[in-house]
């Protein structure tokens, strides 16, 4: 698909480029991810998809119209592209703007993406007096843009770094407003706002950022689970017969650290698979002292990592065969409206995982083929994607969905649901991984809109039950390290392991959620900080 790189985004039937902009002017249909959030590498040439917001409208239209869609109600706020220059003050739109329009052209870097360094916030205004709010950030020195969509408010001041930004004229007649700024490493934002009672100044900084990170496999994905010798037993009637086990120390207060223990943890720990190789499920059981007795994640919708899926050649069979073993399912096998068939199953503890049917012959037994992908639930989904872009996750697969009746049962809910999401892969390589792991890694991202659970994910250290937590392959682990201290993200704690050069050691940093990130791989450094 041809990027919008300029013209006017207004969402009107009839199109019409904007006067003083050069480029090209191709939208393609509001299914979402929304208009002005085109994704890279494709192409449609009068094809027809269904335009769709799950909460407000469905008609089909030709992919490339122009469309308006009011959805300011649902949170999501008109849309409007503006046309780049080099004024320090664009007029500009609120979130589908953030979301799109500042989307990379097609051929970009692996590791170039739009982070969004502070929010989105929303804040409420008063009558009477204006209220003050104050906040700091993290960023690298460079420019920067701030996104404002006001509702109500009569008067806004915002400084970034003691210097005022905003000047009432910023905003256009829908109360949008895009300024440019400068950051750096450190940043404070000051915000005065008044306005009506119910009034309210939705507030986004991005950045555009340049990275070498180059993760290269997914290596395993976390379950905690309260009993180690149960939860074997239950992978083995999956047909997940491939294992590590023990596959590290009881106690090593290195890699405790690491996951943000203040000293040392008591562990049961078995990397499983179904050959025995990665991509593994990290399964760990916290013991005495270092048991957190916090339940999975009691709902699919729930902020964080809240399912893994694998592929099974007989989905029909495999749930039969596993219900006749005690497993617990949500429901019976359903359709998803893209075709997809699939059912949710739990752990003994209650973690969820998805089964979906792919073709090949069927067995007496369970016929799961692989890993196919790992949820993320997101509370906002081009937050996240920039994120992952940044990481080397560039191959975009739109995956949003909304249904009733079976397809949200399936889910574990009576009412209808709709998601926005987007599945994100590596580009994969022709390179040999030294220890294996899958070199495409997919990432399932989803936006909730209905239902909406805004609970964040679990607090840190990882000692809860249920899923958490994500490994990605590096080649040099200290480098790894040093970009992202540059791009300024903090690690949840020191390096784990990695004595000697080239041993593999380990060091977690938060996604935009909260969701902990794991790069695995060699030193390059010897680790003063690894001994158990």
């Amino acid at each position: 698909m041809s990027i919008l790189k300029s013209g006017h985004c207004d969402y009107t039937d009839n199109y019409k480029p904007h006067s003083n902009c050069n480029g090209e002017y191709f939208l393609y249909s509001a299914l979402p991810p929304w208009p002005c959030n085109v994704p890279e590498r494709e192409t449609h040439q009068g094809n027809t998809k269904r335009v769709v917001d799950p909460r407000v409208v469905q008609a089909d239209m030709p992919v490339g119209s122009m469309i308006r869609i009011n959805i300011r109600r649902y949170g999501m706020d008109k849309i409007r592209k503006p046309c780049p220059g080099s004024s320090s003050r664009l007029r500009a739109a609120g979130t589908a703007l953030l979301a799109g329009c500042l989307t990379l052209a097609a051929g970009a870097s692996a590791n170039e993406a739009y982070l969004t360094r502070f929010g989105p916030e929303t804040y409420a205004a008063a009558e009477g007096e204006p209220r003050s709010y104050s906040s700091t950030f993290r960023a690298i020195d460079g420019p920067a843009t701030i996104f404002l969509q006001e509702d109500g408010i009569l008067d806004a001041r915002i400084k970034i770094n003691g210097i005022d930004v905003l000047e009432p004229a910023d905003f256009d007649d829908n109360g949008e407003a895009a300024v440019r700024l400068q950051l750096q490493p450190e940043n404070t934002i000051e915000l005065s706002v008044l306005g009506e009672p119910d009034g309210s100044l939705n507030v986004r900084v991005r950045q555009y950022t340049e990275a070498d990170i180059n993760v290269r496999a997914k290596m395993y994905f976390g379950i905690n689970t309260s009993n180690m010798a149960r939860q074997r037993e239950f992978y083995n009637t999956l047909g997940l017969t491939g294992e590590i086990y023990p596959a590290g120390p009881e106690e090593c207060k290195s890699f405790a650290q690491s996951l943000g223990f203040p000293d040392d943890y008591r562990i049961f720990v078995a990397l499983t698979s179904l050959t025995g190789a990665p991509p593994w499920i990290d399964t760990v059981e916290f013991r005495d002292r270092s048991f957190r007795d916090d339940r999975p994640y009691p709902s699919l919708n729930h902020i964080g990592m809240a399912y893994a899926t694998y592929a099974t050649t007989d989905l029909n069979g495999d749930y039969a065969y596993l219900t006749e073993q005690g497993v617990e399912f949500v429901s019976q096998p359903a359709m998803a409206p893209n075709g997809e068939r699939f059912v949710f199953l739990k752990d003994p503890d209650g973690t969820f995982l998805k089964l979906i049917e792919e073709s090949g012959s069927a067995t007496a037994g369970p016929d799961l083929v692989r890993l196919v992908n790992t949820n993320m639930n997101v509370a906002d989904l081009q937050r996240s994607r920039q994120f992952y872009r940044l990481l080397g996750f560039t191959e975009v697969e739109s995956a949003s969905q909304n249904g009733y009746g079976q397809f949200a049962r399936a889910h574990g809910f009576d009412s209808g649901i709709a998601f926005m999401g987007v599945d994100v892969s590596l580009p994969g390589t022709d390179r040999p991984l030294p220890s294996g792991g899958d070199p495409r890694g997919t990432l399932q991202l989803r936006q909730w809109g209905l239902p909406y659970d805004d609970a964040p994910p679990y607090w840190p250290p990882v000692n809860h039950l249920g899923i958490d937590r994500i490994a990605f392959y590096v080649d040099d682990l200290n480098a790894t390290i040093a970009e992202m201290n540059r791009l300024g993200f903090e690690p949840v704690g020191p390096i784990g392991g990695g004595a000697n050069v080239g041993d593999v050691g380990i060091v977690f940093y938060y996604d935009p959620d909260g969701i902990k990130v794991e790069f695995w791989g060699p030193v390059s450094e010897p680790n003063p900080n690894s001994a158990c």
